[in-house]
């Protein structure tokens, strides 16, 4: 939360219940984030071709009635409540009637200048302001300033200064941060040609004209190519909301172009540690603008149609934002600047809308890059926009207090360590059981009674900050009280602690060795039966100061429960789970992967997971735990509705049986046994038992079956047999295929002329398809040409007799 105050701020902060509760109060506010809220004064907005929004009433909306009209710069000023109170592009200044207000005519600033225009609050009055307009890097009157006094012209505001030279030549840039004060301004510009900042204090005695000089980071060029010059004067200058980092956009909007950050002290207005990025990237960088937790920062280009992520503590691009245009009315995205709401707004030059980002403390695309965001009622954006003076939110402090143990027993130092405070600020009184320490007035203290310490300072650097520190130390003297815990999760492990103040622990005993004689606090395993440990605390400082106590470990360890396999996996819907008790395990209870509890030995498992049984002795008090992974991998669900057809294939489809769709497994048809398909939809064209075998990757079956049986009237089996073929090796009629149809077996006989049979085969199934039998070959060896005389005969369920069939087969080579 950010600070609009310019009273003293106080701080106090106290431990209690162990807890650290922290207490900021600033005219009735609480402070403890470095991010703040954009004020109200900063809920209007007017830029480009007469665009302008306003987040008076939450989401930004168009308004359309603003007289400002600039390619580049520009700045708006509203009071506490959102009310407008005027606007400039660094040349005409407009009242909040959108009048140009008397005299505030010809300021200085350039319309095509990146940063024409600044507002800054005269310690934060909400009635008089500092505005200063800076000229474009072509014009040598470099930067001016104004003063607007709200107090003139019906409150509508006038001019008490106008065209005050501040600095020539200058680039494009300025910006300010808030001293840390919360109450002055720091004005920063930076000069073109050189790498020099000019760091400018405005505070109660008005604008100090002296300013402090930082030469650090790089040159802001003045270049000449094909004697047409160009200057690496634009860009924008921007502050990290909490005033500790300043970024730097620079380009000559043709080509090149680099970031640069630096670190900034808001105490001194001092400016170091340069950072630099430049990459194919950062050519024509322009608009910027930091995320509001400062971890970002957010470049545009005037070169491409894109927004770059940039990671503060290393440079590093962490995404690249594509920003979609309506007209193209430029190849590059202008200014980029934070809204009361959080979100960040750019400008696209010639486009009737700006885009927003909508997440921007997100790191990646998850920012949410929205292109046409904010519609601005067919008015148009240039490059600029204005820009809002951050108050820097004040960290909280935090003091905290240590003891150190000097030469000599009982000889003690307390000190205190701070955070968020100037040590060269602070003053220091110290405590003893509530009541001020006569003289313990610095940052140290030497105790001299026992009892608890605690540690008040005060800060008076740019607040009044008062602080208690978060610990009461209590200052003992060399001191030892042992004890042994059983650990009931960790049967046989014993704690050993020996609440020894003053001094180091050394341990002797089973188990003790020297990884562990001098803690405090320590675990020994394998206790069993009584043993008997021994700690002595001795002052590091003298050895004649030292204390010893025995304890007594006493206890017998049962076995650890454990099951006999960490995993079961099997197919189906449930599993039963067992812990079986025993003489030292006789109380269990479950933890099921969905989080729930249930006693008992045994557990029906319905759901896949880690189930972990807590096992319970009650004759020892032990605890022991083990798990098991349930894999429950279901049976596949076939969808054989259908499990008898009576068809008598009239036609020459077949029919398909549908096995269903079942993610992740195998199919296998079989008929007599025999695998036939192995897809989902089986293709018949002949009657019989079809069985379905599915198989998922786990393992786990299903099966089905379907008959399809004949409803034709009985057909005697009919058969053909070529009356020639030629078994000559050329790949084709290499064999004596045989068709039919009715016959449910078969048996061929082939003789030669002499009634030898050369050749036999026999057929126990349908083969309407083509049943290959003879290949010309008898013994293995080709027969010669000529006739054979063969003999077919064919049985069905109908004819059991069955038919024969004879004729001639020639056989040509």
């Amino acid at each position: 939360m950010k600070l609009w105050n310019n009273s003293c701020l106080r701080v106090r902060a106290f431990l209690f219940n162990g807890f650290l509760i922290g207490i900021l109060l600033a005219n009735g506010l609480w402070v403890g984030s470095v991010r703040g809220q954009v004020p109200a004064n900063a809920r209007n907005w007017y830029f480009g071709n007469g665009a302008g929004v306003t987040f008076n009433g939450g989401a930004p909306q168009a308004v359309t009635n603003g007289q400002l009209r600039s390619m580049e710069g520009c700045a708006t000023q509203s009071d506490a409540n959102g009310q407008l109170l005027f606007y400039t592009d660094g040349s005409t200044i407009w009242s909040r009637n959108h009048e140009v207000m008397p005299g505030a005519v010809n300021l200085g600033g350039g319309s095509r200048s990146t940063q024409s225009a600044l507002i800054v609050p005269y310690q934060n009055s909400s009635d008089q302001f500092y505005v200063f307009s800076v000229a474009s890097s072509d014009q040598p009157t470099g930067i001016q300033y104004s003063i607007v006094s709200m107090n003139l012209n019906s409150g509508l505001g006038g001019l008490t200064a106008k065209n005050k030279p501040l600095l020539s030549p200058s680039s494009e840039k300025i910006t300010t941060i808030y001293h840390c004060n919360n109450l002055n301004h720091w004005i920063i510009t930076h000069e073109l040609t050189t790498n020099a900042f000019r760091v400018y204090l405005l505070n109660d005695n008005g604008l100090i004209l002296t300013p402090k000089v930082y030469n650090v980071g790089s040159v802001h060029q003045s270049l000449y190519r094909a004697g047409s010059p160009h200057r690496e004067s634009k860009g924008y200058m921007k502050p990290s909301h909490n005033g500790k980092l300043l970024a730097v956009a620079v380009s000559d909007s043709v080509e090149g172009g680099f970031l640069e950050l630096f670190d900034f002290d808001n105490q001194a207005g001092a400016i170091s540690n340069a950072r630099k990025l430049e990459v194919p990237a950062t050519v024509g960088a322009y608009g910027l603008e930091f995320s509001p937790d400062n971890s970002l920062i957010y470049l545009s280009t005037l070169s491409s149609k894109k927004v770059y992520q940039i990671r503060v503590s290393d440079l590093a691009i962490t995404a690249t934002l594509n920003v979609q245009a309506q007209r193209n009315a430029s190849p590059g995205v202008g200014a980029l600047q934070i809204g009361p709401d959080g979100k960040i707004y750019g400008s696209q030059p010639g486009e009737d809308y700006l885009m927003v980002i909508n997440q921007p403390n997100q790191v990646g695309a998850g920012c949410d890059l929205v292109s046409q965001a904010v519609p601005l009622g067919g008015r148009t954006t240039m490059a600029g926009l204005p820009f809002n003076v951050d108050t820097i939110p004040r960290l909280l402090p935090k003091v905290n207090i240590e003891l150190a143990k000097l030469g000599g027993c009982n000889n003690i130092l307390l000190s205190s360590k701070t955070q968020n405070l100037d040590v060269n600020y602070l003053s220091y009184q110290w405590y003893l059981n509530g009541t001020a320490v006569t003289g313990a007035t610095s940052s140290t203290l030497k105790p001299e009674k026992s009892g608890t310490y605690l540690l008040k300072v005060r800060e008076g650097k740019c607040a009044d900050i008062h602080m208690t520190s978060t610990e009461e130390l209590a200052v003992v003297l060399v001191e030892v009280n042992p004890t042994a815990t059983i650990i009931p999760d960790f049967c046989g492990q014993v704690r050993l602690n020996a609440h020894a103040t003053g001094g180091i622990p050394q341990w002797t005993g089973p188990g003790i060795n020297a990884s562990n004689e001098r803690q405090d606090s320590l675990i020994v395993s394998n206790v069993n039966g009584a043993q008997t440990y021994r700690v002595r605390v001795t002052s590091a400082e003298d050895a004649s100061c030292f204390a010893e106590k025995d304890v007594t470990a006493s206890f017998t360890r049962p076995s650890p429960f454990r099951f006999v396999t960490s995993t079961q996996t099997v197919c189906g819907d449930t599993l039963t789970l067992r812990a079986t008790p025993n003489s030292d395990w006789d109380a269990f209870s479950w933890q099921l992967p969905d989080g729930r509890s249930l006693a008992g030995a045994t557990l029906l498992a319905r759901q896949n997971g880690q189930y972990t049984v807590t096992a319970r002795s009650t004759k020892t008090g032990c605890v022991s735990r083990d798990s098991q992974m349930v894999t429950l991998n279901p049976y596949p669900k076939l969808q054989l509705a259908i499990h008898q057809i009576d068809t008598c294939f009239a036609t020459a489809d077949p029919i398909g049986l549908e096995a269903g769709v079942l993610p992740d497994v195998v199919y296998s048809w079989l008929k007599a046994g025999r695998i036939i398909g192995t897809e989902q939809v089986l293709r018949v064209n002949d009657y019989g038992w079809y069985t379905i075998n599915v198989r998922s990757s786990a393992g786990c079956q299903a099966s089905d079956s379907v008959r399809v049986s004949s409803n034709c009237p009985p057909t005697p089996p009919i058969a053909y047999v070529p009356d020639i073929f030629t078994p000559n090796r050329d790949g084709m009629n290499e064999t004596l295929i045989v068709y039919s149809t009715g016959a449910e077996s078969m048996t061929l006989t082939i003789f030669n002329r002499w009634g030898e049979p050369v050749y036999e085969g026999v057929s126990e199934t349908a083969v309407s398809a083509g049943w290959s039998t003879w290949d010309g070959n008898f013994k293995g060896q080709p027969v010669g040409t000529g006739l054979y005389v063969y003999r077919l005969a064919m049985k069905n369920s109908f004819y059991p007799a069955g038919f024969t069939r004879k004729g001639v087969i020639e056989v040509i080579r």
